[in-house]
């Protein structure tokens, strides 16, 4: 009966890593016809900066409140209309040529990417054991690399005839992986959630920080490192596709197809090279090195890029060291609690977010004061997060029994 229920989970994991699998890959249709996008419309370049900040924050918003509330009413019953929102939203954003609404359809696609993410970790993290959270987790993350690597690939190929076209084609398979999701994932249903009352209060929207204030000390100092590795993996991350098109002239195609070989690689690093560094070292000690060869990295690519060369290979082993930092992020707060895995999951995935955020907005601001500030800018807040977890004062804390 045990092993019966244990297979069932297994199953139950493995439905929800395709399923993002398949989300991500409709979320990224988009990003490589974005530049060509803002090109047609005449916009600014830092626009594309404020976009994604109003995206992030969004998901800041969403990702707390939704894993809180999955855990309440049921993972499932959420899960199923976040690709729908998302490609209904990008829908608007291709085609309405009105900058408010497009800030808009930015907030709606951001809330419903912010939910997805907070579901899938909660949902896969709630059916785990401890000692396989962040295996699991890893998988859940190289489904989104994957995806994404997919999903930017055809995008860009799509976006080559008409970047409007990217965006019909996120509506079309938006809505087609509602309806896989709504007959293939099954509900998990725990015994506390028939006779536990919603609260209100606890799941108001803008009640992040109370969420944050909830955690441990531990888990609270680690939200500021995941805050600020946001801040200086995006600065330069959602900058580079900008600066590959406005200052290297590149097409929506061949920035697809990078996008597509740094994804790949970043999949090798979370789906077999981090399992491995995990079972032989602690998660922190392999966060702390992946952050310090991630400055070494970005290091050589401005030295490069100084050069007038675009050293595609690094930057594309620089994105496999910081998404194997984001998996390690949620995984380090994740193994501290039993239960609410949406909630805590959603916290931790929201202050990501948050740094996204931030990071967004200064990209747009960066690139356009200079080619090499994006750059600058990763170097600098990565060495201070850096020394932030070498000096953690927490680091002997107790894991919280909740």
């Amino acid at each position: 009966m045990e092993e019966n229920k244990e297979l069932e989970k297994k199953k139950n994991i493995n439905k929800m890593i395709i399923m993002m699998f398949l989300c991500v890959i409709v979320y990224n249709f988009g990003h490589p016809g974005t530049p060509a996008l803002i090109e047609m419309r005449g916009w600014e370049k830092s626009v594309s900066g404020e976009l994604l900040a109003f995206m992030s924050v969004a998901m800041f918003i969403s990702s707390p409140y939704l894993g809180a509330i999955a855990d309440h009413i049921g993972m499932k019953k959420l899960f199923i209309f976040m690709p729908l929102i998302y490609g209904t939203s990008q829908l608007f954003f291709g085609f309405v040529a009105q900058l408010p609404l497009v800030f808009i359809a930015r907030v709606v696609s951001g809330f419903a990417s912010g939910g997805t993410y907070a579901i899938a970790f909660g949902y896969v993290s709630q059916l785990s054991k401890s000692g396989e959270k962040a295996k699991n987790i890893a998988k859940v993350s190289s489904a989104t690399v994957i995806g994404g690597a997919i999903g930017q690939k055809i995008g860009g190929m799509v976006a080559d005839i008409d970047p409007r076209y990217s965006f019909v084609l996120q509506f079309i398979c938006g809505s087609i992986v509602s309806i896989i999701i709504l007959f293939l994932m099954k509900e998990i249903i725990h015994k506390k959630d028939k006779t536990e009352k919603i609260d209100p209060k606890k799941l108001n929207p803008f009640a992040t920080f109370k969420y944050i204030k909830d955690l441990d000390n531990y888990s609270r100092y680690f939200c500021l490192i995941i805050l600020l590795s946001g801040i200086g993996i995006y600065s330069y991350a959602n900058a580079l596709n900008y600066f590959l098109r406005f200052n290297e002239k590149v097409s929506s195609n061949t920035i697809g197809t990078f996008v597509m070989f740094s994804s790949l690689t970043a999949f090798f690093g979370t789906a077999f090279l981090l399992e491995k560094l995990v079972s032989k070292f602690k998660e922190k000690n392999i966060y702390k090195f992946m952050i310090l060869i991630g400055i070494i990295f970005m290091a050589v690519i401005l030295f490069e890029v100084k050069l007038d060369v675009i050293p595609y290979v690094i930057m594309a082993i620089y994105t496999m060291s910081y998404e194997m930092v984001r998996s390690l992020g949620n995984t380090i707060i994740a193994k501290r609690y039993k239960e609410n895995q949406g909630k805590i999951l959603g916290v931790a995935s929201a202050v990501g977010f948050l740094g996204n955020a931030i990071g967004s907005l200064l990209s747009g601001h960066l690139l356009k004061m200079s080619e090499f500030l994006p750059f600058i800018t990763n170097i600098a807040v990565m060495g201070i997060v850096f020394l932030l977890i070498l000096f953690n004062k927490f680091d002997k804390e107790k894991i919280e029994k909740n």
